[in-house]
């Protein structure tokens, strides 16, 4: 009887729901899902409920959880509540021992925002108080990547070249796959598009031999443009399926944008032109895509073969962010 008493009043204080029960198991479930499909890491997050609800270091787990997934589903304005969420509660102990880990995420959302030079000062801050070299990877990484948004690419590659250098010593193969995607995407700027070939090879090697699934759609999509590029549609048709059936699984809008644009083009080397509706869908799909620089590549390479009207990506104009919160990021003391 007393255990049945006993049962009774948790089913009371807690409901019947395993999923307010239990939100640590539900996270732990969300983290595990972020390397391989952080879109369920978001459905699960979500089907717990209110996270305001949540006891405070709960409640900034979820959304750095959520912040993680939202980055590699390029879903931007998720990271952003989630980032003004955690920021509402910046004098926890719980958000300091996570200070770097969400100023890398709010670097990166404020490069994809181009808010440049504020990004540089959030992900400067954050590489001062990473714990390991691992994180000062990642972030001398996201450093590169506002370099050369910037179009600074000596900058870049000297970043670049600092961070391969420790990669290979601490044998960090993900990261070091990173990096050479990223190389691959400097020299695809730069029209080097050999060297970009052989980067983008590399980096897919390297993502397959640790399974990370949104490398190797990142990778694998970057090789495709090449292949067309070059118009090597056999080899094209090789990485195609794989490619799209990964992206198909793992949501992103942008991803699935870029890939419309290469199969036109293969399409079209095939021999079937766009008609008038396929390159109003593709101008939509434009506007979708990651960045202005991989609008740059579409601009360059694919547009004129398809005979798609599209403007060329502007210069970013300077301009700063300016919510209250993001004084405390400039100021950069978090002991």
């Amino acid at each position: 009887m007393r255990i049945l008493l006993v049962f009774l009043m948790l089913c009371f204080s807690f409901g019947s729901d395993a999923r307010v029960v239990n939100p640590v198991g539900i996270m732990n479930e969300a983290e595990d899902y972020l390397l391989v499909n952080p879109a369920q890491s978001i459905v699960l997050l979500e089907n717990m409920g209110k996270p305001e609800e949540l006891p405070e270091h709960l409640f900034i787990r979820w959304h750095i959880i959520a912040m993680r997934a939202s980055v590699p589903t390029n879903q931007m304005s998720r990271l952003i509540d989630s980032l003004k969420a955690v920021f509402s509660a910046r004098q926890s102990p719980h958000f300091r021992s996570q200070i770097t880990t969400i100023l890398s995420a709010l670097g990166i959302w404020l490069r994809r925002e181009q808010y440049y030079s504020d990004a540089q000062t959030s992900l400067d801050c954050s590489y001062k108080y990473a714990q390991n070299d691992r994180q000062r990877l990642t972030l001398t990484n996201s450093l590169a990547l506002v370099a050369r948004e910037q179009g600074n690419h000596s900058k870049a590659r000297a970043l670049y070249a600092r961070s391969r250098i420790l990669a290979e010593q601490l044998q960090q193969t993900p990261v070091l796959a990173m990096i050479e995607n990223n190389l691959g995407a400097l020299a695809l700027d730069e029209g080097k598009v050999d060297e970009a070939e052989r980067l983008f090879r590399q980096a897919l090697n390297d993502y397959q031999e640790v399974d990370k699934r949104s490398g190797k759609i990142s990778a694998g999509i970057n090789l495709l443009l090449v292949f067309l590029i070059k118009e090597q549609t056999m080899n094209y048709q090789r990485l195609i399926g794989p490619t799209s059936r990964l992206t198909s699984i793992f949501p992103n809008q942008s991803k699935q944008a870029l890939l419309s644009w290469l199969q036109a083009r293969f399409e079209q080397l095939q021999g079937s032109s766009p008609d008038d509706k396929l390159k109003l869908s593709l101008t939509v799909a434009y506007e979708e895509l990651e960045s202005d620089t991989v609008r740059a590549w579409v601009h360059k390479y694919l547009a004129p073969k398809l005979e798609v009207e599209v403007t060329r990506p502007l210069l970013p104009v300077k301009k700063s962010f300016d919510e209250e919160w993001f004084k405390a990021v400039k100021v950069c003391d978090w002991e």
